[in-house]
């Protein structure tokens, strides 16, 4: 309830967002815009998606890993005794 007042008060504005403040030149980020921007490396296609197409582009790319491991699995066990 209190923040939907602060949220109201300020325009809307995420109240626990920090601003980007720069340091000499480099800006500092939040520990949340580092890990989106690692997420961005790792999915592949995942630099030129917003954030939230990148959540669900994300979790498609886990399901697709975790289907090559049970198929690899089932390979090996046929191949290996």
């Amino acid at each position: 309830m209190h923040r939907r007042r602060l949220e109201a008060a300020r325009g809307k504005r995420d109240v626990f967002a920090r601003p980007m403040r720069s340091k000499g030149r480099h800006a500092v980020r939040s520990p949340v815009q580092k890990k989106v921007r690692e997420l961005q490396r790792l999915v592949p296609g995942g630099r030129q998606l917003p954030a939230a197409q990148l959540f669900l582009q994300t979790a498609d790319y886990i399901f697709q890993l975790r289907l090559k491991v049970q198929v690899l699995r089932a390979i090996s066990e046929l191949y290996l005794p």
